[in-house]
């Protein structure tokens, strides 16, 4: 199901995981969500736009495991958010090894 930006937000605070967007305080602790902006896609009808549909990339950020962003996925699924597969990039930060679990979904601000 189609969600708006402002629906999504509030869904992502359901999961009980703190949400930032573009980059998380440094004094963030793991696992956090940090959603961005990707790009935005136009429904037209007449040579007007009547919906955009904004995309955002959404990390789970963690020192954990996959079942990190499981909360995420379940609040996700209660409300038939429809978001991609999650994948998993790991990295160093601060000599630590870290997990970036990342989906994509698409917006409906009509």
């Amino acid at each position: 199901m189609p969600v708006t930006f402002q629906e999504l937000r509030s869904i992502m605070k359901q999961s009980g995981i703190p949400v930032y967007r573009d980059e998380a305080p440094t004094t963030a602790a793991y696992p956090y969500i940090v959603y961005e902006f990707v790009n935005e896609q136009h429904k037209r009808s007449s040579n007007k736009v009547i919906l955009d549909m904004p995309l955002y990339q959404i990390a789970v950020i963690t020192n954990g495991t996959e079942t990190d962003y499981q909360p995420l996925k379940e609040v996700f699924n209660q409300y038939g958010v429809e978001y991609s597969q999650f994948d998993g990039i790991p990295y160093d930060e601060n000599d630590s090894t870290i997990t970036q679990f990342i989906t994509m979904v698409r917006c409906a601000n009509g």
